[in-house]
């Protein structure tokens, strides 16, 4: 399933955007299109705080190739990686507290002049760089989509129990899964249905194990309106095993590649945690 993938570094690009090339397992994202500040946006998009959501395209492809969807891969690439590393950055802008985050988003979106690069905050600067990939027919309902999982994430802070977090985490899950299938659905023949619908599956429970590994974190970080129990966590962890392991019975082929999609989610928090907690050279030179 991965071999599918990994072809692509060798097959002839149908774009004029730079083809994908493998590094350590991962795909290497694209420069940014048209865009002035290609090396800041390189250094966004390989941040290890980012590394699990960098490699989801690469997923999609193999889930592609699992339900013979034919399309242009190479583009299909491009624009899940922009879309990806767009939700990477703005989940962390918001997590961080950044009031303004989603009014950025969606005031860049709304705007048909190009902005001036140099000027850009990362937010800013992703969501553009996302602008230059939508296809005119999928704009208009890829901003009505985003807005409602933006509500979903705002509800996902209000919520005041593990049953109320636990369905809107399933919701953000599968919208924002579901906004990736609409982007690149001007490069497939037709509706693909039960490829949809297994895409919403997919991001519902990654979500979730999203959430088994971050909970602890975001309750110390005050981004639970509940104050957990030992139970809820316990509740948390079976919903996502369960529901994770029904996906992967109707699915055996793809097993090995939820699970290395796991272990990776797991090591990126490990790493980012690392990094975070390593001191910089200025601390260093400080301390001494």
């Amino acid at each position: 399933m991965f071999e599918a993938i990994f072809d692509l570094s060798r097959r002839n690009p149908t774009s004029r955007f730079k083809l994908w090339t493998r590094d350590g397992g991962a795909l290497q994202p694209p420069r940014p299109a048209g865009t002035n500040d290609s090396e800041r946006y390189d250094r966004i998009a390989r941040d290890p705080r980012y590394g699990h959501f960098a490699r989801i395209p690469a997923r999609i492809l193999c889930c592609l190739d699992y339900f013979h969807v034919t399309c242009d891969q190479i583009t299909a690439a491009r624009i899940l990686s922009a879309y990806y590393i767009f939700i990477a950055v703005v989940d962390n802008a918001i997590d961080s507290g950044d009031s303004q985050a989603a009014a950025t988003v969606f005031g860049h979106l709304a705007k048909s002049i190009p902005a001036n690069q140099s000027k850009l905050s990362d937010v800013a600067l992703i969501t553009e760089n996302l602008k230059l990939q939508l296809d005119a027919r999928v704009v208009f309902g890829f901003r009505h989509e985003l807005a409602r999982l933006y509500q979903a994430v705002r509800e996902e802070r209000m919520a005041v129990s593990i049953d109320m977090y636990l369905e809107v985490r399933k919701t953000v899950g599968r919208l924002t899964a579901d906004l990736s299938y609409l982007l690149i659905s001007p490069l497939l023949d037709g509706e693909k249905k039960s490829l949809r619908s297994f895409m919403q599956q997919v991001g519902a429970v990654g979500c979730l194990v999203d959430s088994v590994i971050d909970f602890n974190a975001d309750r110390r970080r005050g981004l639970l309106s509940f104050a957990p129990t030992t139970t809820d966590y316990v509740k948390l962890v079976a919903v996502a095993l369960f529901e994770g392991l029904s996906i992967g019975a109707r699915h055996p082929r793809l097993a090995g590649l939820f699970a290395r999609a796991i272990l990776d989610n797991v090591r990126d928090r490990f790493v980012a945690t690392a990094d975070a907690a390593r001191p910089t050279r200025v601390q260093c030179q400080v301390g001494r």
